[in-house]
């Protein structure tokens, strides 16, 4: 008799220990990410007829953060703000007898939501760390996510006419020397990597199209989508932990 009442006893220890570690994500909420990524840009100018080629077409880079909160457990919100740059080049043969280069400097302020398929809860891959104290579970895993968003756009772009040496083609109709706001839907996916409590180091593809013709400062005549683009980013991932209230806590985080 004395036996069996045991069993209740470890199945009650068992699911209280569950539920415990199921709960650890509601002490970790916020999360900073510092991001540097490559765009590839698909607009008016450049290799329109080469898919392939117009991939790897004046490839530029960005620079940004990415603020988080964890709202549910597989469910995140993120600030996203960058300083970007996009460019391309037009194939001398290729379009309509025009050979421009652009380059564009942009602001992108935007918020995204995240949803986590892997490793937030259920299914993970990872291995135990240890400190000090000893195991240390629930650090050392892979995250896998979608994420979506909504984001504002500055963009100010200076084109170069190649058979012209080089000057801006000020006199094409198609031509905008203004800065130019718009607003961009970014899509993608993304994995991270924890590597300690505080740290993980995280990887993200992702498109994002636009409701402007002008991020690269012209609008053909035989233009029929708004521009687009591609991105490939590396991410540095801080954790900060908060308290009961979901108030961050910036003191004796870790020990």
């Amino acid at each position: 008799m004395k036996n069996k009442l045991w069993i209740p006893i470890i199945a009650l220890l068992l699911i209280t220990s569950i539920d415990g570690y199921g709960q650890r994500w509601k002490l970790r909420r916020y999360e900073l990410d510092v991001y540097v990524a490559a765009t590839t840009f698909h607009g008016d100018i450049g290799k329109a007829n080469e898919s392939l080629a117009n991939m790897f077409n004046g490839v530029r880079p960005v620079f940004g953060v990415n603020p988080r909160f964890f709202i549910k457990q597989k469910f995140a919100v993120a600030l996203d703000l960058a300083y970007a740059m996009y460019g391309g080049k037009d194939d001398p043969v290729s379009s309509h007898g025009r050979y421009y280069s652009f380059t564009s400097h942009a602001f992108v302020h935007g918020v995204r939501a995240e949803y986590y398929i892997l490793g937030m809860a259920g299914p993970s891959f990872g291995g135990a760390v240890y400190n000090k104290r000893g195991m240390v579970n629930n650090y050392n895993k892979l995250y896998v996510y979608l994420y979506g968003g909504v984001s504002g756009v500055l963009s100010k772009a200076t084109i170069k006419d190649l058979n012209n040496d080089g000057e801006e083609p000020i006199n094409n109709p198609g031509y905008n020397n203004n800065s130019v706001y718009s607003a961009v839907f970014p899509l993608g996916a993304g994995m991270k990597f924890s590597i300690d409590p505080r740290w993980s180091i995280g990887f993200e593809l992702g498109y994002a199209f636009s409701n402007s013709d002008w991020l690269d400062g012209y609008a053909s005549e035989w233009s029929e989508y708004p521009d687009s683009y591609y991105s490939i980013s590396v991410k540095g991932i801080y954790k900060i932990r908060n308290d009961k209230n979901g108030r961050p806590v910036f003191k004796k985080l870790y020990r």
